[in-house]
C-alpha cells in the first residue's frame, strides 16, 4: 500500500512497496535502479576498522527479483539497468530474459577508494556490477564505443550534511555518468528502489524527469529533501541550513 507521495516540477516520489506501486505506473523510457543485494552482502557496510554502517533493509529474494524484472520489462521502452554484486549477474540475466528483455551485458562500477579486505586473508571487493538490458528492438546510447566500466570514487557524504545517511548510497557523479550515457533530455527515468534518490538528483541535473519509489519512510524523507534542493538549484546541505542558491547556481 502507498502511504504518501511528493512531487515537484519534474519529479515524483512515492512511499510504498515497489512491486505494488509499479503495477500502477504508466510506461517510462528507462529503469535505472539499485535493488538490495543478496543475503551474503547484507552484513555491516564497513568503511574502516572502526566504522561500519548497518544495512537496515532486507536482502532481495529470487521471487522479488523475478517480479521486479517483469515490471521493468513492462514499463521501460529503452534501457533497464540494475546494480548487483558479481555473483548475481547471471541471476539478473535469467529474469531479464524470462521477462522478454534483451540482455546486453554486465557492467562494472570501479570504486578506487573502496574499503580493503580488513581481515587481510583474501582479496577485497573493489567494484560493483550492473546488469544491463534493453527493451526488444534497436538499441542506442550516448557512450559511443567506450567500455561498460564506470570509475568513480565513493562519496560517503553524498546524501546529506557531511555524513552518510543511507548505507548503500551511490555517488551523484556516478549516477550523472550513467544518466548521461544511457538517457536523453526530457526522458523519464524510474528508480523503484530509490533510496536517497541519487538517480533522481542526476536526472534532474541533466534535464530528465524522475519517478522514484521507496518503502522506508526515513529514506523517503531524505530523498524528498535532496530532490527539492536540486530543484531549487542548491545543495542538500545548504538547503538544510536554510540557505538559498544565488544567481541560479547549481550546487555541486
Amino acid at each position: 500500500m502507498t502511504y504518501r507521495e511528493e512531487s515537484g516540477r519534474n519529479w515524483r516520489l512515492i512511499l510504498g512497496d515497489c512491486l505494488e506501486v509499479m503495477a500502477t505506473l504508466e510506461p517510462v523510457q528507462h529503469v535505472i535502479t539499485d535493488p538490495p543485494f543478496e543475503v551474503e552482502a547484507h552484513t555491516k557496510a564497513r568503511r574502516s576498522l572502526k566504522d561500519a554502517i548497518e544495512i537496515d533493509f532486507a536482502a532481495i529474494t529470487p521471487e522479488e527479483r523475478e517480479a521486479a524484472a517483469a515490471h521493468f520489462a513492462r514499463l521501460a521502452s529503452r534501457w533497464v539497468i540494475a546494480f548487483c554484486q558479481i555473483e548475481a549477474v547471471a541471476a539478473w540475466r535469467s529474469v531479464y530474459e524470462k521477462a522478454k528483455l534483451d540482455w546486453v551485458r554486465g557492467g562494472v562500477w570501479d570504486k578506487p577508494n573502496g574499503a580493503p579486505q580488513f581481515t587481510g586473508d583474501r582479496p577485497g571487493q573493489g567494484f560493483e556490477c550492473l546488469a544491463i538490458a534493453h527493451h526488444k528492438g534497436r538499441k542506442r546510447w550516448n557512450g559511443g564505443g567506450k567500455h561498460a566500466v564506470w570509475r568513480c570514487p565513493l562519496d560517503h557524504r553524498a546524501g546529506g550534511g557531511g555524513k552518510q545517511e543511507h548505507p548503500t548510497i551511490k555517488p551523484t557523479d556516478l549516477m550523472l555518468q550513467l544518466v548521461e550515457d544511457f538517457t536523453d533530455p526530457g526522458e523519464t527515468i524510474l528508480d523503484p528502489y530509490a533510496g536517497s534518490a541519487s538517480t533522481g538528483v542526476a536526472a534532474l541535473r541533466l534535464g530528465r524527469r524522475f519517478i522514484g519509489v521507496e518503502k522506508n519512510p526515513r529514506y523517503f524523507d531524505l530523498a524528498c529533501e535532496r530532490l527539492r534542493a536540486e530543484e531549487s538549484n542548491t545543495t542538500h546541505h545548504a538547503a538544510r541550513a536554510g540557505q538559498v542558491a544565488l544567481f541560479g547556481e547549481v550546487g555541486t
